[in-house]
């Protein structure tokens, strides 16, 4: 079980630690906004916002 918070709402989901956030955000949490791009976290289109520092959302949490 991984315990998130997103845009201010507590959030648990149950995957394996090293599921990249990016596929949390969209395929298990259904929040569409992040897209994949490039897949080698180059072009920035999996960028999202972690403690209000730009973050590679393609990577897992365990290196976020």
């Amino acid at each position: 079980m991984v315990a998130l918070r997103i845009n201010g709402q507590s959030r648990e989901v149950d995957v394996p630690p090293d599921t990249p956030l990016l596929f949390i955000l969209r395929d298990v949490l259904g929040l569409t906004a992040t897209k994949l791009g490039c897949s080698l976290e180059q072009c920035g289109a999996c960028t999202v916002m972690i403690d209000g520092e730009a973050c590679r959302s393609r990577r897992s949490l365990q290196v976020a």
